[in-house]
């Protein structure tokens, strides 16, 4: 180099001085800042921790309304898990309505509802605990089901359980459709 090119160059332009620029792009935060490793001395099933993680993301605002979660693969390699385990994270999920499922498309946050947001309902805190413990029952009983050696003891266990859960569902959808006789009786009520 020159000393008229060191000084400012041929053309007399003005020599840059400063700190240097980085242009390299910034990293945006994505998902994984938020979920943080599973805790092998959690008695919780990884299903569990996994959807707690991703609650308290939505819940804190961390993942906004309409926000993708990573594919069921990117979650199953992000904690060392099955997909399998991974789907009933997301099953918990979207049975709590915090998230949608796509087909095809992944996974979503689901946007509250005016009508969910403005309800003078509440759910019942026994009922809430009841159900917490019915999962709790559910993913340790197939915990047992999946650590069993035997692979036609395993296949007895979950046959068992199959048919006490679809004994379950039975008997919920009667309470379901007594509570909606009922709602629409109370309803027809008011419009009289």
């Amino acid at each position: 180099m020159t000393d008229q090119a060191a000084a400012g160059g041929v053309d007399d332009e003005p020599a840059i001085t400063g700190p240097p620029i980085d242009l390299a792009p910034r990293r945006v935060p994505g998902i994984a800042d938020y979920l943080a490793d599973l805790a092998p001395e959690d008695p919780r099933p990884p299903s569990r921790q996994i959807a707690e993680q991703l609650r308290s993301a939505i819940l804190s605002g961390r993942l906004q309304p309409d926000a993708k979660l990573p594919s069921q693969n990117q979650l199953s390699s992000r904690y060392g898990v099955a997909r399998e385990t991974v789907k009933t994270a997301l099953r918990q999920l979207a049975s709590e309505s915090l998230i949608i499922s796509r087909k095809g498309s992944g996974s979503f946050v689901r946007a509250q509802d005016v009508a969910d947001s403005h309800s003078s309902r509440s759910v019942p805190k026994r009922f809430i605990a009841a159900l917490e413990g019915l999962k709790e029952v559910h993913d340790e009983a197939a915990s047992i089901i999946q650590a069993m050696p035997d692979s036609q003891q395993a296949f007895d266990c979950s046959t068992r359980l199959f048919g006490t859960l679809r004994e379950l569902t039975r008997s919920t959808a009667d309470l379901r459709a007594e509570a909606a006789v009922r709602v629409a009786s109370e309803n027809r009520d008011k419009d009289q």
